[in-house]
């Protein structure tokens, strides 16, 4: 049965339309005007080409899914009651409330318009807007009260957004989709370190809205890597230089639990927004050079690969689990970095650009010299220090453009800073320690130089034997804290015990064996840390940074 409404001056309803099995509501230049108070009960679909009037309610309460074209004309209010759905297959406008009580609205290509003082009530994640095509959730005359955006990318995907804004009112659009592509709305899916949802934010008027935003997910959501005590909402931005726009300073932990939810204030330029963490950061690009003078071959002019050949190098970095590393304090974007045996294992191709072991980089605030951030990363036998992937520049995520000092650390290594403040963008700045003395950090240290000589003049290295960890190497002293020699003699139990194939601090020369007997440095450590000192009464002290 289909109620028409045709070429008609007035029609008023005060009263409910009920018992129609199957009714359609067709209104063809006509004025069909809901009286306050009253509704419309539709079992079929909808079809208008003139706002309907009035301040009652049009009622979908069909049993399979319905189709509401309004032609871009406005429904006074709409409440949803249908399990199988209802799809939008025109532009419709929502003066007043729309209502769900069972089922969800389908935009496909259409956009669903509610009025400056339209409301949504009952949504929930059953019962939501599914932007399931071009077709967005707009919220007319968006002002300082927040608005909730109860959207899901499909019907099983609920992921709402509350925005307010503090700018000037504005005709405010949202649709989410269910993946956080690398461009924005376009390119690769991310696979880890995201909540697998996005949304597009859209405003009628170019300029002049100043939002907040608040995006709620489930746990369900979230992708591997994503470490909700540190999320944020990112930005994608399509200008020069693109990319997504996350700052260290707009990450939190996030509120509540299923659904967990996290916010930015102060979003000016509308597009796409994702929650991620390391991922969606803003890249800081730097490609340090530093050699390990416990691992450094002088026939070769490179480090020695023994770990790595002896299949002794973890996948995954293993300073989160020593001291004095990658601390919650100033971890940035680091720890739990994770590469993978092709990469550090014995089957990777042996060349200068193999890898010798893991090193922590830090980037330090360009004035005060305060660590702002630390990631572990790889370190290849010529000395370049590369990113997990074991080619490409390390990436420091979430800081802006500037002056940073530059660290490397190594866990038997005393480690160095750049003596001055570095240019860093999110394109790879080179720094390279090995060149000269004067390229590291000195501080109030001036008994010993910050990096160990390996060729007169033209090539240095951080210095070995730092086995207990606290950034001195001596043989001096009544206990292990203190004194890499003891340290080293307890490890082994007596100076003739050996430690063969382990990944060990305390391998001084980094073969993949601890032992205190042999004829020279290269196969003992003992030796390995007396001639780094020179004599056994010598100290050699890291610099303070």
């Amino acid at each position: 049965m289909k109620l028409s409404f045709k070429n008609l001056t007035t029609l008023a309803v005060g009263f409910f339309l009920t018992g129609v099995a199957k009714a359609q509501l067709f209104i063809d230049q006509a004025q069909l005007t809901i009286q306050p108070g009253a509704s419309v009960t539709v079992q079929g679909d909808v079809t208008s080409n003139t706002d309907i009037l009035g301040t009652g309610k049009v009622v979908l309460k069909g049993t399979a899914n319905q189709n509401v074209n309004m032609g871009g004309f406005t429904i006074p209010s709409l409440e949803i009651d249908n399990t199988s759905n209802v799809t939008l297959t025109g532009n419709a406008k929502v003066s007043g409330d729309i209502l769900f009580t069972n089922g969800k609205i389908q935009l496909g290509a259409n956009n669903l318009t509610l009025g400056a003082a339209g409301t949504i009530t009952g949504a929930g994640s059953s019962k939501f807007v599914v932007t399931n095509g071009t077709g967005k959730l707009v919220k007319a005359g968006l002002s300082t009260a927040a608005f909730t955006y109860p959207v899901g990318s499909t019907t099983s995907n609920y992921n709402p957004v509350a925005i307010a804004n503090s700018g000037t009112a504005d005709d405010i659009a949202v649709r989410a989709f269910s993946t956080v592509l690398s461009a924005g709305s376009t390119g690769t899916a991310f696979t880890r370190e995201v909540v697998n949802s996005s949304w597009d934010v859209s405003e009628t008027v170019a300029g002049g809205s100043n939002l907040t935003l608040n995006a709620t997910w489930n746990g369900t959501d979230e992708l591997p890597g994503f470490d909700r005590t540190r999320g944020g909402i990112a930005s994608y931005l399509s200008a020069a230089p693109a990319g997504w726009d996350l700052l260290q300073s707009q990450t939190a932990a996030a509120t509540g639990t299923n659904p967990y939810s996290v916010s930015r204030t102060g979003v000016t330029n509308v597009g796409v927004f994702a929650v991620g963490t390391r991922s969606l950061m803003v890249p800081l690009l730097v490609s340090p050079k530093i050699l390990l003078q416990g691992a450094y071959n002088t026939g070769t002019a490179v480090m020695n690969e023994s770990l790595r050949t002896l299949n002794l190098i973890p996948t995954t970095e293993p300073y989160s689990a020593l001291t004095n590393y990658i601390t919650a304090a100033n971890r940035g974007s680091g720890g739990g970095e994770v590469s993978t045996s092709a990469i550090v294992g014995s089957a990777a191709t042996s060349s200068n650009n193999s890898i010798t072991d893991w090193v922590v980089v830090q980037i330090h605030n360009g004035t005060t010299g305060a660590i702002l951030s630390q990631r572990a990363a790889l370190l290849q036998r010529d000395g370049d220090v590369v990113d997990v992937d074991g080619v490409s520049p390390v990436n420091m995520y979430g800081f802006p453009s500037g002056n940073y000092f530059v660290s490397v650390r190594h866990r038997n290594h005393l480690g160095v800073r750049s003596a001055s403040a570095v240019a860093l963008s999110r394109t790879a700045t080179a720094y390279d320690f090995t060149t000269a003395l004067n390229k590291a950090f000195t501080g109030t240290v001036t008994a010993n130089n910050p990096m160990a000589t390996l060729v007169a003049g033209s090539k240095f290295a951080m210095w070995a034997g730092n086995a207990n960890d606290d950034a001195v190497v001596k043989m001096t002293g009544l206990n292990a804290t203190s004194n890499d020699y003891l340290k080293l003699l307890n490890v082994l139990g007596s100076s003739t015990a050996t430690q063969p194939n382990v990944y060990s601090k305390q391998d001084l020369n980094m073969d993949g064996t601890v032992k205190m007997t042999g004829l020279n440095a290269t196969a003992n450590d003992y030796l390995r840390l007396l001639n780094t000192l020179g004599s056994n009464t010598a100290t050699i002290t890291q610099p303070t940074f």
